[in-house]
């Protein structure tokens, strides 16, 4: 009632990016999604939730790929500032719900004032400093996977990234977000299975010539491409486990504000990195060259706008394991995709892998609806 009080004596409203407190949890508490209550309930709409992600992934890699093949706008640093600075866009609803609080007054911190406070709720201030935490790692988690494939073959890129799977079991149950069992071990161990006959399985175009056959490169670039790919699997898993120790669950986090400092920080944090890279000749700043390139860029940083809001959600709802093995799912869909788009033709090895990532994902999922 402190902060009715307040109000009612002439005072004005702080700014929704720096109150504490009960009154700013409470605040907060409106404006978190629904989420369904019950655990299995919760664990389905995560793995809806994943679903969704796991398809804008494999969109967002085709239109990746389309401009980074033919080399005609290949930026992987400024591709994945722009695509996470444009997170800060998830302040703006802050703003004006803070605008139109303003406008109204007292009438509706009355109304909030009767409903039951959201216990251990992440205020303001500490979403920002989780934020603050995390945005260097998910940086350059995506940025190491968009840049090994310069220097190493899709096929290793993709085994070395789902490393992380590993990764994620071996880090959470360190932690203890995860409980270790022999189940999880051979469902990992599977997954990574699947993932290695997907990634060596011969897919050829019909028609396809020899000039498509990928640019040589020096045994260190290669060394340094696979470096890159685990460095991105570390990161991400050490990022994925790190931020379910810290949020918890969904309801103690507002995830479009958490998103939203994250694209802020990386903003305003990390555009030095851009001259740095330009100065020593890494990777030239030039403003996309024709309006196609604009077109990919602009879907793309939308595809990732929605796509890892939803990704966070659908940890946060089931477990970073989970969540880890699923996006092994992308592999088999993505080459699905380059099927019916390029003509390719797959064999029974790729078919076989996609059953062992399938049956993985599966028996995991059982697993943790056994164990709790």
């Amino acid at each position: 009632m402190a902060t009715l009080r307040t109000r009612e004596d002439g005072g004005s409203a702080a700014s929704p990016l720096l109150e504490t407190g009960a009154g700013s949890r409470r605040r907060q508490r409106r404006w978190t999604p629904l989420v369904p209550a019950g655990a299995a309930t919760r664990r389905n709409f995560g793995m809806a939730l994943l679903g969704v992600v796991v398809f804008l992934w494999v969109s967002s890699n085709f239109l990746t790929h389309a401009i980074f093949a033919d080399d005609s706008y290949s930026k992987p640093y400024f591709l994945t500032y722009m695509n996470t600075s444009i997170f800060s866009l998830y302040l703006v609803p802050s703003g004006v719900r803070w605008y139109l609080r303003r406008r109204r007054g007292g009438q509706e911190e009355a109304e909030e004032d009767t409903t039951k406070p959201a216990e251990d709720k992440l205020d303001n201030k500490e979403t920002m400093r989780l934020s603050l935490e995390f945005c260097l790692i998910w940086f350059f988690a995506n940025y190491f996977n968009s840049y090994c494939l310069k220097f190493t073959s899709v096929a290793s890129a993709t085994i070395l990234s789902s490393t992380s799977s590993m990764f994620t079991l071996i880090i959470g149950s360190l932690l203890r977000t995860e409980r270790f069992t022999a189940t999880k071990l051979l469902s990992v161990l599977v997954s990574l299975l699947g993932i290695v006959l997907i990634s060596t399985t011969d897919l050829s175009p019909s028609g396809s010539s020899s000039s498509d056959a990928p640019v040589e490169r020096t045994p260190i670039q290669v060394l340094t491409g696979d470096a890159m790919a685990l460095l991105s699997a570390l990161a991400y898993s050490t990022y994925i486990t790190l931020l379910k120790v810290r949020a918890g669950n969904e309801s103690r986090v507002d995830m479009q504000l958490f998103f939203g400092f994250v694209g802020l920080f990386n903003l305003v944090f990390l555009w030095p990195g851009l001259w740095i890279l330009h100065a020593t000749g890494v990777e030239r700043f030039e403003m996309p060259p024709e309006g196609r390139v604009w077109a990919i860029l602009a879907v793309n940083a939308s595809i990732t706008l929605t796509s890892d809001y939803c990704w966070a959600y659908a940890m946060l709802l089931t477990t970073p394991l989970i969540v880890t093995v699923g996006l092994s799912l992308t592999i088999p869909l993505a080459l699905m995709g380059q099927m019916v788009i390029l003509g390719t033709v797959a064999g029974v090895r790729y078919w076989l892998g996609a059953a062992c990532v399938f049956v993985a994902f599966w028996f995991l999922n059982r697993e943790e609806e056994r164990t709790g």
